[in-house]
């Protein structure tokens, strides 16, 4: 072979190679920006994992404290029982004792002495009604209150 043809031949050779190289260079660079955007992805990641990791944490401290919650408002449901039986308890030995006396005993309803009201309130509500017929009897039936609200002895 003479020393053009193997010039020729090493010409086209390192063409070749050349073109190869390029080609390499580029698929390398491609690969750098994909881990590079694979390296993003990771650090996104793992910092919604440490979030999550917080969030974990504040439903467990949640759970505690609903569980402790429950604890407590089942311990006050006991202590609530325990009230209305010795309320009732204690109705029945007041029934007994009114009636060893020789007075029939007479059941108060809780509700009847919680409906009381101030006399201010029973002012405003007199205020309130327009019906003068209905007014009347309001009146009538609370003037005790009114006259102590007016201030009237």
């Amino acid at each position: 072979m003479t020393l053009e043809q193997s010039l020729k031949a090493l010409k086209s050779a390192f063409t070749t190679k050349s073109g190869e190289a390029e080609t390499m260079a580029k698929e390398i660079s491609e690969l750098k920006a994909k881990n590079d955007t694979l390296a993003a992805e990771y650090a996104t990641a793992v910092e919604k994992l440490e979030a999550s990791s917080a969030l974990v944490s504040e439903r467990d401290s949640a759970i505690a404290k609903i569980e402790e919650l429950s604890k407590a408002l089942a311990s006050a449901e006991e202590i609530k029982t325990q009230a209305v039986s010795q309320i009732e308890s204690v109705g029945k030995k007041a029934a007994n004792i009114v009636a060893s006396v020789g007075v029939t005993p007479v059941e108060i309803s809780a509700s009847d002495a919680a409906t009381v009201k101030s006399p201010e309130e029973t002012w405003n509500e007199y205020l309130v009604i327009s019906n003068p017929a209905e007014k009347l009897a309001f009146y009538n039936k609370n003037r005790s209150q009114i006259v102590a609200h007016l201030g009237i002895k």
